[in-house]
């Protein structure tokens, strides 16, 4: 694997593992929970990840023909923890097929039409930013939510 590839791999991956840590660390009880002036839940936090990347990274670059329903991800609650850490793990698992398989091909345009980048290079780069992001938020919405138990 190149070393972007592999790279890039790494980092989902690292992220991932550490939004199953704080999603893990958030009670049942208020996971669907957002304190006032908080849009989204942790819950509804982790749907939005789970489905941008299997749409982007999924459909866009490893054709997956994952069909994401976007309004459900940020409608949708009530999901147990445990199906959203599955959800995860199974992203993961994606993630890793599709790094292997585009092994030097990351130069090769990317084929969704979006405003972050004609290559999967691009579309990489932006995605795990857009990853990273949410990660820190999750991760200070749990401080919140741990801090008014």
């Amino acid at each position: 694997m190149n070393s972007l590839s592999n790279d890039l791999k790494i980092l989902f991956n690292r992220d991932l593992d550490a939004i199953v840590e704080n999603l893990e660390a958030i009670p049942e009880a208020k996971l669907w929970e957002s304190p006032e002036g908080v849009t989204n839940s942790c819950g509804i936090l982790v749907q939005h990840l789970v489905g941008n990347l299997n749409h982007f990274i999924g459909h866009g670059i490893g054709d997956t023909g994952y069909m994401r329903d976007r309004e459900k991800e940020f409608s949708n609650t009530g999901i147990p923890k445990e199906e959203l850490i599955d959800r995860i793990h199974s992203l993961q698992d994606m993630l890793d097929t599709i790094f292997s398989a585009e092994e030097g091909r990351l130069d090769k345009d990317f084929s969704l039409n979006v405003p972050f980048g004609k290559t999967k290079r691009g579309a990489l780069i932006h995605l795990y930013g857009h990853l990273n992001y949410h990660l820190g938020q999750l991760n200070y919405l749990r401080r919140i939510i741990s801090k008014n138990r």
